[in-house]
């Protein structure tokens, strides 16, 4: 991602007095017209503000400026168009962020002058007086752009950076009660689900416990909730009850239902709504939908956020008050009762909804995983983990909605435009069901094999779901480093038993350097590269010593056929020999002695060298950083010139390992024990799962080819 360069304008050229704010529409309309790659909701105008922080500050601080322009009457001398006061709007609120937080955007940091501290009584002087001009203009801006949804949703994130304690101070209760009353006003107009929620978070920024704004905006709040409710009510009852008689409601009683659901639905993200008992209303609704089957999309989605949410307040609750056992019983069992309904539509034939329960069902299996019986908080009746089946439904629902076949030109080089705005929805959708299901496998409520079929469309979908992939590689590595090995083989086994399964045993040279075999070699060489230089000796022994045993197991086939059907994984060691460069190089001799050991007997001899699987590993394994004296260097792996610009990990030093003999060889090979998964993951200041996050650091590794390797099914074994 590329971000804008700071802004550096020499204070002494600017000129006296208030600059024209005007001219920042200017240059804000050439930032926009840069083309926006990858994550669609990417806005520029934060980094255009902080450029000019310091550098103008009359220029991006001029609250009453802006705020007159904006209220300008349309049709005036100096009224703004529609685009104008959009991207004026997105200004001002930045400047106000940044004013109240006092640090610069994500992906930005102060440089040495700008990051001395600043006086905190003229801090708060400042911050006291923008809080104090906007409580004053905010309920006439909020009502000059009611009906304008792309304007007002922004302009609602004002409050929330302001001191609401110059309501008291300064006597400003009546711009409360106007601005509350432009906010009833908005809820009841709009039915976006972006205004919604941005109404129910002001809401909660005024009702804030503690705060001056509570005593009259908690009344308000309850009074539109009561409001809402009591409009429910009465028509869910006259749905139910036509239903049951075979009969259907209007369009226009069926708008009315969806919208009041929409609302509580956004209200219930931000309040605490269990006083209104909506859990028994929204629960009816989901058992009648899956014994009748008549409801609609839309209605069925409202219910399943405001159960969820529902859910998710009685769980804080029960955190802040341990109830008796029989309110956890009951609470537990609602629980089950709902991931059973998520689970059921998953299956749904609406798209919109199989995936609101897919999103829903990770995040709840997320939290209830980490209300372990070991932490003794009493709680330990909501702990729940996923089994098998669920498992692998939720991996089958990520294959078949996420990694989809792309169409069109694709990669780091495209360039979406505007015409391109549901490709890319469609694509931070998908972002984000990975980014929700890896967070499973990382915090260990999935069981780590299962992170093998994600792992499989590593160089595939590089470009748009390369990041979360790696950078689930490295949490699960620092987790458990041996069982993310195991993980990685077994990604590999599978690709390799489906090439068989397509394409026969044939040994064809020319498959193992440029067909579908090689782009798994490629596959194994990049996930070499993951396994780290500090400590990935256990993990490549691991992989070696598991790959030999794989590569050398027999089938049972009729003693008259050919001997080389009775191990049809033979030319697996060529994909196992991209990681002896993880071996050092003092324990290499006793690797490859192990090699010897493990050849059975009647192994057919195929290819002439350079073309036999075992000749090949067994050069990998001679392969080293140095030649002794007197000593010819051996002879470099023929399939290493055909990819020669790919760089290869540099190997550890000698002195940094210790010796793998025979006989701890042989120990750890026939006692592998299995490590124990830990109820939590470890914890990370940078959270990789958020949607909005784009990693740059594979870049110099990353391969523009196209790799043709497809998804393997997922079967009952799923494991070691």
């Amino acid at each position: 991602m590329t971000f804008l360069p700071r802004v550096v304008i020499p204070v002494s050229s600017l000129p006296h007095g208030a600059i024209p704010v005007s001219s920042l529409l200017l240059v804000s309309d050439s930032v926009s017209s840069l083309p926006r790659v990858v994550i669609p909701f990417h806005r520029h105008v934060p980094y255009l503000v902080d450029g000019l922080w310091e550098a103008a500050p009359a220029l991006v601080r001029n609250w009453e400026c802006m705020t007159a322009l904006l209220l300008e009457p349309r049709g005036g001398r100096q009224a703004l168009t529609s685009q104008q006061e959009r991207v004026l709007i997105e200004i001002l609120v930045a400047a106000v962020r940044q004013a109240a937080e006092g640090r610069p955007p994500a992906g930005r940091r102060l440089g040495k002058k700008a990051a001395r501290e600043v006086d905190g009584t003229r801090r708060w002087r400042e911050h006291a007086n923008m809080s104090r001009h906007f409580v004053k203009v905010l309920p006439r801006l909020l009502s000059k752009f009611a009906a304008d949804k792309e304007k007002v949703t922004p302009l609602l994130q004002i409050p929330q950076y302001c001191n609401l304690d110059v309501y008291d101070m300064d006597g400003l209760g009546s711009y409360l009660d106007a601005a509350l009353l432009e906010l009833d006003c908005l809820v009841q107009r709009h039915s976006d689900v972006a205004v919604l929620e941005a109404c129910a978070r002001t809401y909660g920024t005024y009702c804030d416990e503690g705060g001056s704004a509570h005593f009259q905006a908690a009344p308000a709040c309850s009074r539109l909730v009561d409001m809402l409710v009591d409009a429910l009510t009465p028509l869910l009852d006259v749905f139910i009850q036509h239903e049951k008689q075979g009969l259907f409601l209007g369009h226009g009683e069926m708008g009315r239902i969806c919208s009041t659901l929409r609302r509580l639905a956004a209200f219930y993200s931000a309040h605490d709504l269990s006083s209104w008992n909506l859990y028994e209303k929204m629960d009816s609704l989901l058992t009648f939908r899956r014994h009748q089957g008549s409801l609609p999309t839309e209605v069925v989605h409202c219910a399943l956020q405001c159960t969820y949410y529902a859910l998710l307040w009685q769980i804080v609750a029960a955190t802040d008050r341990l109830p008796p056992q029989e309110a956890l019983l009951d609470l537990r069992k609602r629980l089950m009762k709902f991931c059973l309904v998520c689970r059921v539509y998953l299956n749904h034939q609406s798209k919109v909804l199989s995936e609101k329960a897919f999103i829903l069902l990770c995040d709840l299996l997320l939290i209830l995983s980490h209300q372990g019986p070991e932490e003794d908080t009493g709680l330990g009746l909501l702990f729940f983990v996923p089994d098998h089946v669920l498992q692998c439904k939720l991996l089958t629902f990520v294959r078949e909605h996420v990694f989809l076949e792309e169409t069109g030109a694709t990669g780091a080089s495209r360039v979406y435009n505007e015409e391109d705005a549901d490709e890319l929805y469609e694509l931070f959708h998908r972002r984000n069901m990975l980014a929700v299901f890896c967070k499973l496998i990382v915090c260990n409520v999935l069981e780590m094999s299962v992170a093998a079929d994600i792992y499989q469309f590593y160089l595939k979908h590089y470009h748009h779901f390369g990041d979360i992939i790696k950078e689930t590689m490295t949490r699960t590595r620092q987790n458990d480093r041996l069982r993310n090995a195991l993980s990685l083989l077994l990604c590999l086994q599978q690709l390799f038993q489906k090439h068989v399964d397509t394409y026969g045993l044939g040994y064809d040279p020319i498959e193992f350097i440029c067909g579908p075999f090689y782009s798994i070699r490629l596959l194994a060489r990049r996930f070499a590269l993951t396994l780290g230089f500090d400590r990935a000796r256990d993990a490549a022994h691991l992989i070696h010593r598991r790959g030999l045993a794989f590569a050398f197991s027999e089938s049972p086939v009729p003693e008259e056929l050919e001997a080389r059907q009775r191990f049809p994984n033979l030319s697996f060691l060529l994909v196992l020999a991209e990681f002896s460069c993880k071996i050092p190089p003092a324990e290499r001799q006793a690797a490859l002695a192990h090699f010897q050991d493990s050849i059975p007997e009647g192994v057919p001899v195929f290819g002439e060298g350079d073309m036999n699987p075992m000749f090949v590993y067994r050069k990998s394994l001679m392969r080293t950083d140095y030649v002794a004296q007197g000593e010819e260097e051996p002879a470099t792996n023929p399939f290493d010139a055909i990819c020669k610009d790919s760089k290869r990990p540099q190997e550890l030093p000698v002195g940094t390992c210790s010796t793998w003999t025979p006989d701890t060889l042989a120990s750890s090979s026939t006692g592998d024990r299995e490590p124990r998964n830990s109820s939590k993951g470890q914890k990370s200041n940078r959270d990789v799962f958020d949607v909005d996050f784009l990693s740059s650091e594979d870049s110099e590794n990353s391969s523009n080819e196209d790799v043709d390797v497809e998804g393997i099914s997922v079967h009952e074994g799923v494991s070691d």
